[in-house]
């Protein structure tokens, strides 16, 4: 009988308590890699640097963080708003500014997003036609949007543009109908839902981002909705009012009318009432020409209006101090877990060998030596600890898989679960090693075993 037959009887022997210790073992080393893999994985979602833009102009109240977690990933409320005429500003000055596409935020249907934006957004003017490569928008690096079915929104209708996760989710498709719902309201919430009614245009191929589970509307309609005209007409008359300024006549006579705020024209398109000086935004998308720093230098000093964040350094930050060292945390307590597992095959293989004195000591008798005897707990300690660790990596990505999954419906965007690296490698043969130390106790208990006390004693 070889080596590593000797050890798997011994091991069937007292199968519950192998399996057992080999269970603490796989729990550690699961815990381990899960949080390996979702280390790696929310460094590549949240330290990225090939955004298709360098530069997030938002509103100057709210954080950076905030204005980037509620722009990119959909996540948090939005930061508040900013006068249109920043995206106006930013589009005159071609030096600094190569492409800017401005949004707007705050809708929902079925608790999906609901985005006003421009055409250009997807790469074409506001006739319909394809923009110059150059001009055309990137949300990553080399990476633009592509249309699975339909075509872009008019810019001035009430149509939608929608990601390609929408579909499953809701149940739109080309031509399907649907009305915004205001904010994001909760379970116990009653949801007030706007009167104004687009029509579904063109579905999105996938990205593997937030903007899979968007939905996108021209930005006019969404100044359309009575509620936002209202909302942004007020707060025209406030800021003119602490700045002391007279209203616009314009203004005036809108605040006087009565009715909708907008009409349909003959050919569809929405003539808006509301003058362009009162528009607001949430955020615009901007990708300058080199000019990053002369831009967030500009409206952190000199224009007041709004503030530029740069998203990668934002989310490097908000990494490097939040989920960095929560991260190193966990694994310091998975590596005391498998300590812990370490002193569980100590524990279980002394117990073990004070069990099989006399079977050690009849191996003695007829012919194994102390260093067999030795090398068959280690191998036994080592074994055990080998199994423990291989199903403790496939534990942890299966645990890594569930992550993607909450990742994906979270931000819209999920992990590499599958992917492996030389660290997971080597902390498998870390806890190989450790479990053959550990073993070495017993094994030197075992070492000494003199054959004719036990076999007379037995």
């Amino acid at each position: 009988m070889n080596l590593f037959q000797l050890v798997f009887k011994q091991m069937r022997q007292r199968a519950l308590s192998s399996w057992l210790t080999v269970l603490s073992v796989m729990l550690g080393v699961g815990l381990a890699v899960a949080i390996m893999i979702l280390y790696r994985g929310g460094s590549s979602l949240f330290v990225q640097s090939d955004f298709g833009y360098d530069i997030i102009m938002g509103p100057p109240k709210g954080s950076p963080l905030q204005l980037v977690l509620n722009t990119v990933y959909g996540l948090d409320q939005p930061p508040g708003n900013m006068p249109y005429s920043v995206y106006e500003n930013l589009i005159r000055n071609p030096r600094q500014v190569r492409i800017a596409v401005p949004v707007t935020v705050g809708d929902s249907y079925k608790n999906l997003r609901i985005i006003g934006t421009l055409p250009k957004m997807f790469g074409y003017d506001d006739e319909g036609k394809l923009l110059p490569e150059e001009k055309q928008f990137e949300y990553r690096l080399g990476k633009k949007y592509e249309f699975a079915e339909g075509h872009v929104f008019h810019p001035e209708k009430f149509e939608a543009v929608i990601g390609s996760e929408v579909p499953a989710r809701t149940g739109l498709k080309i031509g399907s109908t649907f009305r915004a719902t205001h904010g994001m309201p909760g379970p116990n919430e009653t949801p007030d839902i706007h009167e104004q009614v687009w029509t579904v245009v063109g579905i999105l191929a996938p990205t593997h981002t937030a903007a899979d589970r968007a939905l996108y509307i021209p930005i006019v309609s969404n100044f359309a909705i009575t509620e936002h005209e209202t909302g942004m007409s007020q707060q025209a008359h406030l800021r003119q009012k602490l700045a002391g300024a007279p209203r616009a006549p314009s203004s005036q006579k809108k605040e006087e009318a009565e009715g909708p705020p907008y009409k349909l024209r003959p050919d569809g398109t929405i003539d808006l009432k509301l003058p362009k000086e009162d528009w607001l935004l949430s955020a615009v998308l901007v990708k300058s020409r080199n000019a990053t720093l002369n831009l967030i230098y500009q409206y952190k000093v000199i224009d007041p209006s709004a503030v530029a964040v740069n998203p990668a350094t934002t989310m490097r930050e908000f990494f490097n101090t939040f989920f960095k060292s929560t991260t190193l945390v966990l694994l310091l307590i998975a590596i005391l877990v498998s300590v812990v597992a370490a002193v569980g095959i100590l524990v279980s293989i002394y117990n073990s060998v004070s069990a099989r004195m006399r079977e050690i000591a009849i191996l003695r008798a007829l012919g194994a030596t102390r260093a067999r005897i030795l090398t068959l707990i280690c191998v036994e300690a080592g074994l055990i600890g080998l199994i423990g660790g291989i199903l403790g990596i496939i534990g942890g990505h299966a645990v890594a898989a569930a992550g993607s999954v909450y990742m994906n419906r979270l931000l819209g965007q999920s992990i590499n679960w599958l992917s492996t690296d030389q660290y997971e490698l080597l902390y498998l043969v870390g806890v190989v090693l450790i479990a053959v130390i550990a073993g070495l106790v017993p094994a030197l208990k075992a070492y000494r075993t003199p054959v004719a006390t036990n076999l007379v004693a037995a």
